[in-house]
């Protein structure tokens, strides 16, 4: 299914407003906690106090509220910024919001601010994988964020220059009638985005804060094969658990198969936003993940028949099966 075509009259590609900082660890936390200081405080990020209460500059500020802002861990309601919590489901916000689109699909009771990063949340300070994984999730199924639904949804080329990386880019909004950003905008998402999943030398008249790596980069999912060129990691994912990839294949098969008791194995590797795709899974790694169904006590099973490869809900329904992911995630990846 080309998911991105089907909502192109809604989708506004968002290519700024980041000042090319990439997201770092601390900040969600302290932003999350500077609106549940100041409930009074419509925008926290435009007071006149903002940097002294955030203790960074205001382009950082920026950053801030963008990345916060796009993977859902905060929204804007009638002008005010507010932190999510159990309330916020698809409910209360339009799939269609400016800055929400599609991303609204993993707001519910788990995958919001107040469960992860208040003080008694699951994991304030990011020290987990599978929330860093369920952040990326959320940012690369966003086709606002069209530099991140490219690459990750689109895109079939494992090295990419620079160069390249905007010119495909470029094509892919040209071909979908959208309006193409400045070369000078184009280059700078990219090289934030870069900066988001890549490691970076630290060159000798860098000061150590400019070269911390961001949450992302622990994923392993992009490497620096030089200056100019990047490689997608494809294939198995260490730190990424069985509850998170049911989790994204839960999300995936209800925006995109919601009817159907089945999904398939090439349905989950290769469509737009399924697990391999926002993991950079292949078959093989996904296989892995559907051998474990075995003896996990899930409502779903891996089948083989005839040569067709599956996965299948038993005596139970989609929502079902995310309760359980949701269950076991708590348990088993934020045990304390």
């Amino acid at each position: 299914m080309r998911y991105f075509s089907s909502l192109i009259d809604n989708i506004k590609p968002t290519l700024s407003g980041h000042d090319t900082f990439p997201l770092r660890y601390g900040w969600m936390k302290k932003t999350y906690d500077q609106i549940n200081a100041q409930p009074e405080i419509a925008n926290v990020f435009s007071q006149d106090t903002a940097i002294a209460d955030f203790g960074v500059g205001k382009n950082m500020l920026n950053a801030m509220k963008f990345w916060s802002t796009h993977t859902m861990m905060i929204v804007k309601d009638n002008n005010r910024y507010i932190n999510t919590d159990g309330s916020y489901t698809t409910t209360n916000f339009s799939i269609f919001d400016e800055d929400s689109i599609n991303s609204t699909n993993y707001l519910n009771d788990f995958y919001n601010a107040e469960n992860f990063f208040s003080d008694e949340g699951l994991d304030p300070f990011l020290e987990s994988p599978s929330t860093i994984w369920l952040l990326h999730l959320a940012l690369v199924t966003n086709p606002n964020l069209v530099t991140y639904y490219w690459f990750f949804n689109i895109n079939t080329k494992s090295e990419l220059t620079r160069e390249d990386f905007a010119r495909l880019l470029k094509d892919f909004l040209q071909d979908h009638n959208l309006k193409i950003p400045s070369s000078s905008t184009l280059k700078r998402d990219i090289e934030c985005f870069i900066q988001n999943y890549t490691a970076k030398r630290r060159k000798s008249n860098e000061d150590f804060e400019s070269t911390l790596e961001g949450p992302l980069v622990e994923l392993g999912l992009i490497t620096r094969v030089n200056k100019y060129n990047i490689r997608a990691l494809r294939g198995e994912k260490n730190s990424l658990t069985l509850s998170v990839f049911i989790y994204a294949l839960i999300n995936f098969w209800r925006v995109h198969n919601f009817s159907a008791d089945t999904l398939s194995l090439e349905s989950c590797t290769y469509d737009e936003c399924s697990p391999g795709r926002v993991f950079m899974l292949d078959e093989e790694a996904i296989i892995g993940y559907a051998e474990q169904l075995q003896d996990s006590g899930y409502s779903l099973s891996w089948t083989q028949s005839a040569g067709i490869k599956q996965f299948q809900i038993i005596d139970s329904d989609l929502q079902s099966v995310f309760n359980q992911c949701v269950k076991r995630m708590e348990q088993d990846d934020y045990s304390r």
